[in-house]
């Protein structure tokens, strides 16, 4: 398959005014906001695109994800040509990578799976709009009654999915799939190591080093599945989440192969608390500006309080205002 052929075809079947840019790029006017300066790039290698004007950006598979089209339209069209391109994006060069942050192709989920739970379920997540459950691709499970979130390795790839308990005894409360996979006649996931992945790392990644993009100024980070999305939604789009509130090395890894300040925004608890410090020092340490981000007064002796428990506007204001850490533990200890 000639890659950056299909990839053309792609880019004059779903774009206007499309052009040559340089030996591996298009220009066009992006699908995404009323363009009329073809502000929109996209590789012809790897399939990212990026927007120069709305800072639309992603994937190949995010691409299709954005326009609205079918899931299983999108896998018997381009199933071929989305897996060609993924295989084109490159693994930045590290001697002390660690391997299991990007997945082997045997441990891959088949995308179409997701397919299984493309129910509305803006009732069970009422705060979050139809365009942010979307954009994740939170499912609901009728199996085993839990609203799906799909986990993705730095490629994009489908590496393994998390469901969340609606009803009362449902324990626990978060649980990553394993032998669940039976009911749908897939091999069990037993033994995956959820400390190789940070959500929503494989849209917020690719900034740092990609060609079309510009470089990323900063990186927030957050504890679980609805915390990210809820500062995504108040326009925040660089932010990723741990899966706890324990900073495992491989995320370390992670954020500091990214090389831009992190702004820690864990829950306002004590395991919360004690993660935040934790991955405080150990972000100080490898020479990353660290900043805290922190809860309005109305919060701060909330021990139950994370960050969708602030509206959008709070979101943002703590975000800006967020001191270095160092000015942070001054004050906290003065």
């Amino acid at each position: 398959m000639d890659v950056s052929t299909e990839l053309l075809a792609i880019a004059q079947q779903y774009l206007e005014r499309v052009r040559r840019s340089g030996s591996e790029n298009v220009m066009a006017l992006c699908p995404f906001h009323d363009d009329r300066t073809a502000s929109f790039a996209m590789s012809m290698v790897t399939g990212v695109y990026f927007c120069h004007s709305c800072h639309a950006k992603g994937s190949l598979r995010t691409f299709f994800k954005e326009l609205g089209l079918d899931r299983n339209t999108v896998e018997y069209r381009h199933g071929l040509v989305l897996e060609a391109a993924a295989k084109n994006q490159p693994t930045p060069p590290d001697p002390l990578r660690p391997q299991h942050v990007w997945e082997a192709p045997d441990r891959v989920i088949p995308e179409r799976l997701l397919g299984l739970f493309d129910h509305d379920i803006s009732l069970l997540l009422p705060r979050f709009t139809p365009e942010t459950l979307r954009h994740f691709d939170v499912g609901w499970d009728g199996w085993h009654q839990r609203i799906t979130f799909p986990i993705r390795d730095l490629k994009g790839e489908l590496v393994g999915i998390s469901g969340r308990a609606v009803h009362p005894g449902q324990v626990p409360k978060y649980r990553i799939y394993d032998n669940e996979y039976g009911v749908w006649h897939y091999p069990p996931r037993l033994g995956w190591d959820k400390r190789a992945a940070l959500w929503n790392a494989h849209e917020v990644y690719p900034s740092a080093f990609g060609s079309l993009s510009p470089e990323l100024s900063f990186v927030v980070v957050v504890e679980g599945f609805k915390a990210d999305m809820w500062v995504w939604q108040a326009g925040i789009k660089n932010v990723v989440a741990l899966l706890g509130s324990y900073l495992s090395w491989e995320q370390g890894w992670i954020l500091e192969r990214m090389g831009v300040p992190v702004y820690l925004f864990l829950d306002n608890n004590r395991a919360g608390w004690t993660g935040q410090l934790d991955a405080a020092k150990r972000l100080t340490k490898a020479g990353l500006r660290t900043h805290i981000i922190e809860y309005p007064p109305r919060l701060f002796d909330d021990e139950d309080a994370q960050p969708d428990t602030l509206d959008e506007d709070e979101v943002r204001e703590q975000v800006a205002r967020a001191p270095r850490y160092e000015q942070w533990l001054y004050t906290r200890r003065k």
